[in-house]
């Protein structure tokens, strides 16, 4: 029998085997790994075609979909392009877990020439190439979700939504890292290795779909889909300065995707796509949504996109606005009080008020104990056929099993702090001028931007949500800049000791280039709605910036 290091070995060569030579970087042209960006070092190798820069740096989803119902690009083209970067993007981060160009070039062709017999697309996402999680199942190939004793063990069927992008038009060509046993806010494991954020690869992409992130952020995929139980999307939208989406429980067909801790479903975890542009996110849920998901997931309720609410909140004149500056636990690195500022700054016309965070150290004890509660059992089963060790930031997430009766407990204290936290939300009314409560929230991404791999980590600015279960968008807004976070003035008072701990971080020189983002939370099950405003507040971010 096979050594987990030997199965691992080999499984990373066969990875390696199906990268094009062509499509290599050579290693002396490589550059060495520091605080300087590399997103855009692809476009500067000669690999690409400088047609195949133009497709790729082709941010907006939109006009890239329109471009591909028009014929000026072919489905094969932009596919093309789009592996190429993705494999030199590989070479820098290491985003890549499957590979599946063989497949998709079919597609493509497929495409192509139904477009050109028919004069139709297939779907809304005709022609575009995407990338998802390891998670989620591609018929041939293997879903591993970082446990080496899953390797070698080839799906036999399309997880379901792999099978409604198809149907929408997508070509799906790669599958990226994630953390072993998913549950971490940073991406590496035994078998795949380690993930780094193109921004500053001396910092990590966040997780668990940091592969998502890395791999969109260097625009080595247009748009990609990742999931979310902790802020497994948002964390890595966040940390790479691409927008990402976590809808609320179920909205997306989860079926087919493999996945960790089956069975625990006090805190659910959702799907939702990453993206370099808003549109992204919306065309995503629209294909998504116009297939009846509902008829293949069971768990999916029956709610179609809802266009009435979402033009409704793009073109809504007058916003109550709610605040949350820190969670009032841990207060985010510097540079998320300057980005926050700079949005309000161009949203005058809207009512602003400061929202009192509730209870964050209450929120995550519940949310934990729904992880913690089978004692370990389900990542200890998935890594004993190997003798698979746990990587060190894991070691301690063995602990005692609950009883039936406290995970009854459990699920009915997350019940009763989702209702206090709807009251505290529709208490917003009294500070509104209007006397309707806040519209949206607008939070920081995280309590710190990337940092180096190896750290600790806070997922209450996005956990929080995951337990309340409210859809919340990921913008990306600025960089850490030293020449203005550096003079931050130091602080000597603190909310907590884990306050103290990451205020003590904060180092502005070594986290040059990280991205710097918000979150933009609403009301449950109104995804819509949440796309829509987050709309509104990009226009007039732009256009405060166009002014200025």
């Amino acid at each position: 029998m096979s050594t987990w290091q030997e199965v691992a070995e080999a499984k990373r060569t066969q990875r390696e085997a199906l990268i094009p030579e062509g499509y290599k970087v050579a290693a002396a042209s490589l550059p060495a790994v520091s605080t300087e960006s590399v997103v855009d070092f692809p476009s500067k190798t000669g690999i690409l075609s400088e047609r195949e820069v133009e497709i790729t740096e082709t941010d907006d989803v939109s006009t890239l979909l329109e471009r591909l119902a028009s014929s000026h690009y072919a489905a094969a083209e932009v596919l093309e392009a789009f592996m190429k970067r993705a494999c030199i993007a590989h070479q820098l981060v290491n985003p890549l877990t499957e590979i599946h160009f063989e497949e998709a070039r079919k597609l493509a062709a497929e495409l192509d020439a139904e477009l050109k017999s028919t004069g139709k697309v297939r779907g809304p996402l005709h022609g575009l190439p995407m990338s998802v999680k390891d998670q989620f199942q591609i018929k041939g190939s293997d879903a591993t979700i970082g446990y080496i004793s899953y390797a070698n063990k080839p799906s036999t069927s399309d997880s379901v939504l792999v099978e409604l992008l198809k149907k929408a038009g997508a070509v799906p060509f790669v599958k990226t890292n994630l953390p072993q046993t998913i549950m971490y806010s940073e991406t590496s494991n035994h078998l795949w290795g380690t993930t780094l954020n193109p921004h500053n690869r001396t910092l990590h992409p966040g997780g668990s779909s940091g592969g998502e992130g890395a791999l969109v952020a260097i625009k080595g995929s247009p748009l990609g889909v990742g999931t979310d139980v902790g802020g497994s999307v948002r964390i890595p939208a966040a940390l790479c300065g691409v927008f990402g989406l976590r809808p609320c429980s179920h909205r997306f067909p989860y079926e087919g995707a493999v996945n960790t801790l089956l069975g625990q479903i006090t805190v659910p975890s959702v799907l939702g796509p990453l993206s370099r542009s808003l549109s992204g996110l919306t065309e995503f849920s629209k294909a998504v949504l116009a297939q009846q998901p509902w008829l293949l997931d069971p768990q999916t309720p029956a709610m179609p996109w809802n266009d009435e609410r979402f033009q409704n909140a793009r073109t809504q004149k007058k916003l109550n606005i709610g605040v949350m500056w820190h969670d009032g636990h841990v207060k985010p690195m510097p540079p998320y009080e300057r980005a926050i500022k700079e949005v309000l700054s161009a949203l005058p016309d809207h009512d602003v008020i400061d929202f009192e965070p509730y209870k964050t150290a209450e929120a995550m004890s519940i949310l934990t104990e729904a992880f913690v509660a089978d004692g370990g059992k389900d990542i200890s089963a998935s890594i004993a056929p190997l003798n698979e060790p746990l990587g060190p930031c894991l070691s301690g997430i063995g602990r005692t099993e609950f009883t039936g009766f406290q995970v009854w407990q459990a699920n009915k204290r997350k019940l009763e702090f989702q209702k206090a936290y709807l009251d505290h939300w529709n208490a917003t009314a009294k500070q509104t001028k209007d006397g309707r409560p806040i519209d949206i929230l607008i939070v920081p991404g995280m309590a710190y931007t990337a940092i180096a791999p190896g750290n600790d980590i806070y997922v209450a600015y996005t956990g929080l949500f995951n337990l309340v279960d409210y859809p919340a968008v990921v913008l990306p807004i600025t960089k850490v800049d030293p020449a203005v976070d550096g003079k931050a003035p130091k602080r000597t008072e603190y909310l907590s000791e884990d306050d103290e701990k990451w205020s003590k971080k904060w180092d502005a020189d070594k986290l040059v280039n990280a991205p710097v983002s918000i979150q933009i939370v609403g009301r449950r099950y109104e995804e819509e709605a949440v796309l829509g405003y987050a709309e509104q507040l990009c226009k007039a971010l732009a256009a405060a910036r166009a002014a200025a």
